[in-house]
This record gives C-alpha cells, sequence and structure tokens, in this order.
C-alpha cells in the first residue's frame, strides 16, 4: 500500500511539472512594417486579448492563443487609417473584425523559441513560424518576436502599385503569472 501512494504522488508531482504556467497579458504592442514607394510605413493594433500558457522549461506542453481588433489599426495618418479599415482589398473592418493567432507547436532553439502558428487575416489561416523570446522576472514574463510575412497570402492591399509584399511584424506582450 504504501508503495501504491509513494507512486500516486511522483505521478502527481510529475505531471505539475509539465503543465504550463498561466501568464495574463497586462499590456501589448503589435506593430507592422511596410514600405510604400520604399518609405517604410509603420503602424500598429490594439485591443490585444490573449489566453498564454508557456513554461521555458517544457515549451512543448505551451499554448499561445491571441487577436487583435483590426479596426484599430493606426498608422499616424487618418485617411490612410480609414482607406485601410473600409476597403474590401485590405482589411475591410467591419466584415472581418478580427486578426487572429494560434499556436500549433512551440520548441526551443539556441537563441529563444519558435512558435507555430495559424495566423488568420480576412478569414484567411496560413502557417507562419514566428521565433521570440521570453524573459521571466519574478511573477512578470515578456514574449518578444517578430516575423516577416507576404501581405498577398491573405489577400491584403491587392495589387497596389509601390507596395511591398513583405511585411514585418512585431510583437511585445507583457504578462503575470496567474
Amino acid at each position: 500500500m504504501k508503495k501504491k501512494i509513494v507512486l500516486f504522488i511522483i505521478v502527481i508531482m510529475a505531471s505539475q511539472q509539465v503543465q504550463a504556467q498561466n501568464w495574463q497579458p497586462v499590456s501589448a504592442v503589435v506593430s507592422f512594417n511596410i514600405k510604400m514607394l520604399g518609405i517604410n510605413v509603420l503602424g500598429n493594433f490594439k485591443g490585444l486579448a490573449a489566453s498564454v500558457k508557456f513554461d521555458p522549461a517544457t515549451p512543448e506542453n505551451g499554448s499561445i492563443a491571441a487577436t487583435v481588433d483590426a479596426a484599430t489599426i493606426d498608422t499616424d495618418n487618418k485617411l490612410r487609417n480609414s482607406h485601410l479599415r473600409e476597403k474590401e482589398e485590405f482589411f475591410d473592418t467591419t466584415k472581418y473584425p478580427k486578426i487572429t493567432m494560434k499556436s500549433t507547436k512551440i520548441e526551443k532553439t539556441n537563441t529563444g523559441y519558435l512558435g507555430y502558428f495559424d495566423l488568420t487575416i480576412k478569414n484567411t489561416t496560413r502557417s507562419v513560424k514566428l521565433p521570440f523570446t521570453f524573459t521571466n522576472t519574478d511573477e512578470k514574463g515578456i514574449f518578444k518576436g517578430s516575423v516577416v510575412i507576404n501581405r498577398r497570402d491573405w489577400k491584403v492591399g491587392g495589387g497596389t502599385l509601390g507596395m511591398s509584399n513583405d511585411v514585418t511584424i512585431s510583437l511585445t506582450i507583457n504578462t503575470l503569472a496567474k
């Protein structure tokens, strides 16, 4: 009987160690950079909502899911912002209000972590690989990463002349341990 109790305790302790830590996002910067006629256009999205389960020792047990409100796009130019929000060839935020990312796999690398995500923009989902770092201090965690995507894969921007196909998306998510 003692052996069964000891085995039960070991199993319980082991199962607790492989579970990922829950992190509550408290602030985030979701930004992008694209060239238009050779000039960098910078912008960002607000309204990040995320579910983050992550343990740096066992990233394969983690998961990250996040959304931003497409209508919060801001490039510091009111006319351009309206165009990006309203036009079908761009974000058409009335029809497609959310941009989402959901991890399918997370692994450790020599420089941090690599997340495999399904990125959905305008009801089009494509897989992306997002390298990121995680810094943990006490009960605070910071996730940082960036990825370059081809805007045409998500049917954003149509055939706009002078617009680069490559868009760099950068994320910084400040979190608290739950």
